[in-house]
């Protein structure tokens, strides 16, 4: 499936530590070339605003171009449209977030923690039962 059936506003969470609350699909259409190849293969979760998660298996660029183009783009690093593709999580789409976000938060490299505890922030995402909890709770505790 393409990013359209996911319903936004959705939350991004990568294994790495990156978390963001993205308002609709266009804030993932365009990515630079150093950002496509560090997250074409890291573990991509979306959690959406109708509380479904998916996994995002593919990020591909729309137009490779010549070898030329592809060098000089990718040491200006500048960014190129992409076609995303994702798949349902079929586990409890609350619970695939919540793990997806205490791995964000273990690889967090202090972006997620800087304001809160990493306990603690781990804690209050536990206590989220849907995606406006969940979105509050991060909000609330500053990670977002």
């Amino acid at each position: 499936m393409d990013i359209d059936a996911v319903t936004f506003p959705a939350l991004v969470v990568a294994d790495d530590g990156w978390v963001q609350q993205l308002e609709n699909k266009e804030e993932l259409s365009t990515w630079t070339h150093s950002a496509l190849s560090k997250y074409s293969r890291r573990h991509l979760v979306l959690y959406d605003s109708r509380d479904r998660a998916w996994q995002i298996t593919s990020i591909v660029p729309l137009n490779r171009g010549n070898k030329v183009t592809q060098l000089i783009a990718g040491f200006c690093n500048s960014k190129i449209p992409v076609r995303i593709m994702v798949r349902p999580i079929a586990e409890t789409p609350l619970l695939a977030a919540r793990n997806a976000l205490v791995a964000a938060i273990d690889a967090d490299n202090d972006i997620l923690t800087q304001f809160t505890e990493a306990a603690e922030l781990k804690t209050a995402v536990g206590t989220a039962e849907s995606f406006e909890s969940l979105i509050g709770v991060l909000k609330g505790k500053r990670a977002i």
